[in-house]
This record gives C-alpha cells, structure tokens and sequence, in this order.
C-alpha cells in the first residue's frame, strides 16, 4: 500500500512536469522556444547544458523511449541543452488509455515541437529537414531522464510543481467548466458565497493578465459595457455572472453564416470602448467578437480585457487601433497565440457588415443598415464555400 501511494504521489506532480532535450542545431532557437512555452502556458523550473558524460545516456534514452517514427533526413547535431518545464493544465493525448506506455501525458508539448521545427526548417528542401527537439512522452520517461541527468534537483522540482498545482486551485466550488484554450487562466462558473459567478484563475507566473484585467475595470469603471469585478484575488478574479442572450440579437442573418449581424448600435457602442481606453493611452489588443456577452437586463457586457495594454500614445481617433488594425512590429508587449495580421477583415466583418472604414466614424444609421444589405451578398458567398456541394443539394432537395 505504501508504494502504491508513493507511486500515485510521482504521478500527481509529474504528470504536469516535461523534459526537452535541444540538439546543438537547435540551440539558435532557444529564446523563440522559451516564448512558445511562455505563451502556451509553461513554467521553466530548470534548465542546463548537456554535458558530454549525459549525451549518451540521453541518447540511449531517446532512442527507447521514442515511439514517434520520425525520419529526419540530416542531423541536427548531439544533445546539447536540457530543460524541465511544467504545465498545470495539461491536456492529454485522447486516443490511448493512461496505462498505455507511448501515450503522451501533454499534447500541447507536441504543438511546442511542430512550431519550432516549422521555425527550424522554414525555407529547407525535405532532404535539408532536421529535428531540433526532443521530450519525455509521459511521466515514466520524465523520471527516467530526471533521475539520469539531474537528481539532486528532483526534490526541488517536485516541490515547484506542487506549488504551482495549489495556486492553480479554484477557490469556490465548481459548477461548471467555461475554459478554453487555458493557455492563461482557467474560466469555470462556481458557487460564491451562495450566488453563481465566474471565476477566473490564472496560471502562476501570468499575473501581469490579472493586473490587466483589474486595470481594465479601474479606467473603465464609467463604461456600462465593462463586466463587474466582485472579488481579487492573489491568482484568481470573481466576476458577476450575467446571462449570455447575443442570439436573440444578431440579425440580420446572411445565408450558410453560423450567425447574423451585430445591431448598428452594439457596433456604436464597442466604437466607444476602443476611443475610451484609447485616450487614456491604452490598446484593445485581441478584443473581437467572442468576448461580447448580451444580457436582456444588463444590456452589451465585455468580459475579456487580458491584453489592455499602453500604446503608443494618448490618441483621440480610432484610426489605427490594435483591435480593428494589425498591431505594429514595434510594439513590444504581449499577443495573443492568434494574434492576426489585420484583425478586422476575418473576425469583425463577418460581424459587423461594414467595411472597417465606417466603423471609423459616426455615420448615420440608415447609411449604414443599407451598406449592411449589400455587405449580406459576400457574407453569402463566404459561407457558401465552408458548405458542401452535396449538403447544398440536400437543402435543395428538402
């Protein structure tokens, strides 16, 4: 029984916790490799060089321990740095069971890799290919590396992670999960005190997201459309619960859209929020279209502020702003992993109906729900590609 529990004890920390081993060809890549993980979630709990006494152990390791049957055409040279990273949401591999031996513990590992050797091998012929990267599948493998090339660190690791894993606790009970992509916060709708809310709890080391999201209700504290703040905590934020109804007000509605048109005065309104923080000398990075929430009582809430960040200046036009505008090569702070190049087009358009310039200025309503009428015929067609030609032939038939 004893080691039954100690054995459920590895599992409990280790299953969060990944070993990445950097060839020497990769090492170019180390700073882009630790922004990838960084964005995605990661906390770095430590990193080294590969001395030459490890290499072959590692390499023996590998090769064991590698159920990928990747085939890459040119070396990418010996093992040469050794990270422990870990990750409190991690999202394993669907398709095999725990007890499987090749199954992966953390599919998002798998993204870190397929980005870096995507940089890796940007503008190479097939036969040129290297792979930069290699990692511990599960938590067997994690050990066995931990054990091999850091042992003295172990206890200091695993005591990282268990704190880590206990900041990441939600703080009220849970009643249902609303996250995402979690690679900031986790969302969930939980009991507080007695009143359903929503709690929002980061990861640890993203507290700047938290501070955003606080900065964002102090400087817009006037705007009706910012959603409520009722508690801060040290890693986590309770906002009030409001009841999401966009549905009932998105119309019109073009043919094969998933959804229809906000009202002219939504688009009004969100063209004031942007101006607001805008003159305060702040950027609505990311804001889009899935962070509007309609409540029938509250009326238009937004509820998503992690990327409010300063720009460049105090600026009294809308020209050129970071939610509607691609976000210039300058700017130094923190984007979204779907940070696009012009923001408008794919995920306001669709939206709005409007092409981005009369957004800009207060036009009259009428102009505008006719621009709208016509802006229906492209959204039509937009759709019209996503569907078949066979379930166009249904609906004929039907």
């Amino acid at each position: 029984m004893t080691n039954m529990q100690s054995n459920a004890e590895y599992q409990e920390w280790l299953f969060g916790v990944t070993v990445l081993m950097v060839r020497e060809r990769g090492v170019v890549y180390l700073d882009a490799l630790r922004s990838l993980l960084d964005r995605y979630g990661f906390n770095v709990l430590y990193e080294s060089s590969i001395n030459v006494e490890h290499r072959q152990i590692l390499e023996n390791l590998i090769s064991n321990d590698n159920k990928e049957h990747e085939i890459w055409p040119c070396s990418s040279g010996q093992l040469a740095h050794f990270l422990v990273v870990h990750d409190v949401y991690p999202i394993p591999e669907a398709s095999s069971s725990r007890e499987t031996p090749s199954r992966i513990d953390n599919v998002r590992v798998l993204t870190i890799k397929s980005k870096i050797s995507n940089q890796a091998n940007q503008g190479r012929s097939r036969q040129e290919q290297y792979s930069p990267l290699c990692f511990s599948r599960n938590t067997t493998h994690t050990l066995g590396y931990l054990r091999q090339v850091v042992p003295e660190q172990i206890d200091t690791i695993r005591e990282i992670a268990r704190r880590y894993n206990s900041e990441f606790r939600t703080p009220y009970p849970i009643l249902a999960d609303l996250s995402k992509q979690v690679c900031r916060a986790k969302v969930e709708l939980v009991d507080f005190h007695g009143t359903q809310a929503v709690c929002k709890t980061f990861r640890p080391g993203r507290e700047r997201y938290l501070e955003r999201e606080v900065k964002a209700r102090e400087l817009g504290a006037s705007l009706p459309e910012v959603s409520r703040l009722l508690e801060v905590g040290p890693h986590y934020l309770v906002f009030e619960r409001y009841a999401n109804r966009m549905e009932r007000i998105l119309s019109p509605r073009a043919l094969f859209s998933h959804h229809g048109l906000l009202p002219i005065w939504t688009i009004e309104r969100i063209r004031a929020v942007i101006l607001h923080y805008r003159r305060l000398g702040y950027e609505c990075i990311d804001l889009n279209p899935q962070d509007l929430i309609y409540d029938p009582c509250q009326g238009l809430k937004i509820i998503d502020f992690e990327f409010l960040q300063p720009g460049s200046d105090e600026i009294e036009t809308l020209k050129g702003n970071y939610a509607w505008y691609a976000v210039p090569s300058r700017f130094t702070g923190d984007l979204p992993l779907s940070s696009p190049q012009s923001s408008y087009g794919k995920r306001w358009f669709p939206y709005t109906g409007l092409p981005r310039t009369l957004c800009l200025n207060k036009f009259p309503r009428p102009v505008l729900a006719m621009v709208r009428s016509v802006a229906l015929v492209p959204l039509t067609l937009g759709g019209l590609r996503r569907v078949s030609w066979k379930r166009i032939q249904r609906l004929v038939r039907n």
